[in-house]
């Protein structure tokens, strides 16, 4: 793994500020949310306050996750804690679909039964305030998140930017609502929440959907995108180019910021070594082309005659 440097040390507190900046965040939004269904009686709000509930414990699950994933290889976790990023990420899109699957089912069973009454001023009132904070989370997430290059910090970016989206939709949705009162779509209005769960949840579901699936693919040990391949096979094949080598084989590995890389190398015949000095400083230029890709590389290089030896 890469060195612990102050600006790797500094990109990691400022990575579990903000952390914890998201949770204080979802807290907030979860007791508004919550106290507003019930004075509303609105499921809409409801759902949005569970949101934030779940928000709010997994930010501190996530932060924790984070703590965890810098600390370096022991005993139990030979291979270092990197597994757990894109593991937390796996569980809280699981808790999403579920709790996405239930509103849905619960909101159709509502549209069936005619509806249920709400008090629409209350609710817009609610989104407005949570679109304007979901909107202060969402870009001071980003901002970080471009800044440490954090896996954790990016999702949470993501989730902010979504109950943005989802909040103002809400809000949109309310203020119709307001305005059909004494008039001819009032009798409808019943059917105005059941109908905004519906819709959030058909919104939202593809979401934890598309974080199951990147973040599964690491749990289970697939390769990374194409593109970060390349990235790595052209900075390698640069390095070496002043070396004699007649062939080579990359193995990688991604679990959240961590990219694992396995090199064998086979020289040519007529490389030379007067000693193990010589061999690092191959490592050494091969470290170097590929720090500035956004992760914390742990790099292993073999060197072998049979290349089927690198298997």
């Amino acid at each position: 793994m890469k060195k612990e440097t102050p600006n790797s040390l500094d990109r990691k507190q400022t990575e579990q500020n903000a952390l914890r900046i998201s949770g204080y965040g979802a807290l907030a939004l979860a007791v508004l949310g919550i106290g507003f269904a019930i004075h509303s009686g609105s499921k809409a709000i409801l759902l949005d306050g569970l949101f934030s509930v779940l928000g709010f414990f997994m930010a501190l699950m996530t932060l924790y996750v984070s703590r965890l994933v810098s600390r370096p290889d022991d005993e139990v976790f030979q291979y270092g804690y990197a597994l757990f990023a894109p593991l937390m990420n796996v569980l809280k899109s699981l808790v999403m679909t579920v709790l996405c699957g239930f509103a849905f089912f619960s909101a159709v069973s509502t549209l069936l039964a005619g509806g249920q009454p709400m008090a629409v001023g209350s609710a817009v009132l609610y989104a407005l305030i949570s679109t304007l904070i979901g909107a202060g989370l969402f870009i001071y997430l980003r901002k970080v998140a471009e800044q440490t290059a954090s896996v954790l910090v990016s999702l949470d970016a993501k989730a902010a930017r979504l109950d943005m989206f989802l909040s103002a939709a809400v809000l949109v949705s309310f203020v119709l609502g307001w305005f059909s009162i004494d008039t001819r779509m009032e009798r409808h209005l019943d059917l105005l929440d059941p109908l905004v769960v519906a819709g959030l949840c058909l919104v939202v579901l593809p979401v934890p959907l598309k974080v199951l699936w990147n973040n599964g693919r690491e749990v289970l040990l697939f390769a990374p995108d194409a593109d970060v391949q390349q990235s790595v096979k052209d900075r390698i094949e640069s390095a070496i180019e002043g070396f004699p080598f007649e062939d080579y084989k990359i193995r990688m590995l991604k679990l959240g910021n961590v990219l694992a890389v396995t090199l064998h190398l086979r020289p040519a015949d007529d490389f030379r070594i007067e000693g193990v000095g010589d061999l690092d400083r191959v490592r050494l230029v091969i470290e170097d082309a590929l720090a500035p890709l956004d992760f914390e590389i742990g790099l292993d290089i073999m060197f072998v005659k049979d290349m089927r030896l690198a298997r």
